[in-house]
């Protein structure tokens, strides 16, 4: 990214910038095959199975960043930077506790379990892996001890690294790889999804359908602001910035070529038994 060239130019919107970079890798992601092949129950529990893991991570990112931009140690002292630290906690707060309905709070990484549970995919491997983590085993020694597919892991291993990385690059990869194509990539699901007959999905479109709204309409435009703030002026964490959120794009998008591979095998096994 030519960032850093641009640097003498007065009022140079570095945002606007990072955004236009992003937009091949972007637009590849949305528009990847993997969404139409969620035609039938089995291939949406392959997808899950894997999903949920993403699900989780993702957690890890925001979570990072709320220890990097607010206090949660003890004792405790004043957030250096205000303004992140409101930002990163309203974003906690509804991933962590959504309010799906009146008086009802759940996280959606317990609300994706749910609507796992609901069309029968298999919750054990996340189940280990949360079981684990409870008792402190590091996660890359549990990621890499657990049955699935060596895409997922891969995919996770990622994220793990991305989380060491700074702050801002974090929020980078938050928001453009995470937080700003989610809506887009969703409604792609909910767009196959809506043409299938012979099962009940509603738990998955609750949680598709609260990451749509909070997400254009509040966790977007804040983290907007979060990276603004952490980035400033400087090209040097911009260039930074871009990097980060390239590479969890790309990333994203080995996970859904990893998917939609295991879904295509399946469904040939299923006509090679067929045929015998």
């Amino acid at each position: 990214m030519k960032i850093i060239e641009m640097q003498n130019y007065k009022n140079f919107d570095y945002y606007t910038q990072l955004e236009e970079q992003l937009k091949p890798s972007r637009m590849a992601l949305i528009n990847h095959p993997l969404y139409q092949q969620l035609n039938d129950l089995v291939s949406l529990q392959i997808f899950m199975e894997s999903h949920v893991f993403a699900v989780w991570d993702f957690m890890s990112l925001i979570k990072t960043l709320q220890h990097r931009v607010t206090c949660l140690d003890v004792p405790w002292v004043p957030p250096t930077d205000i303004n992140s630290a409101r930002m990163v906690n309203e974003i906690v707060l509804a991933e962590e506790t959504d309010e799906v309905s009146p008086g009802n709070y759940i996280s959606h990484y317990d609300l994706y379990m749910v609507a796992m549970t609901e069309i029968g995919a298999d919750t054990n491997p996340i189940k280990t892996f949360i079981s684990s983590l409870r008792k402190g085993i590091p996660a890359d020694q549990t990621i890499a001890s657990i049955s699935i597919p060596e895409l997922t892991k891969t995919f996770v291993k990622f994220t793990l690294e991305t989380t060491t990385k700074s702050t801002h690059e974090v929020a980078a990869a938050f928001l453009l790889g995470r937080e700003d194509i989610i809506p887009a990539m969703f409604r792609q699901v909910i767009a196959t999804l809506d043409s299938l007959y012979g099962f009940t999905w509603d738990s998955l479109r609750l949680y598709l359908d609260r990451h749509n709204f909070l997400d254009e309409d509040q966790h977007v435009p804040m983290g907007k602001k979060l990276l603004k703030n952490l980035c400033g002026d400087d090209p040097v964490k911009w260039e930074q910035a871009f990097n980060s959120a390239e590479n969890a794009l790309k990333a994203r998008y080995a996970l859904w070529d990893g998917v939609a591979e295991l879904i295509q095998l399946n469904k040939e096994n299923d006509i090679a038994l067929l045929e015998m």
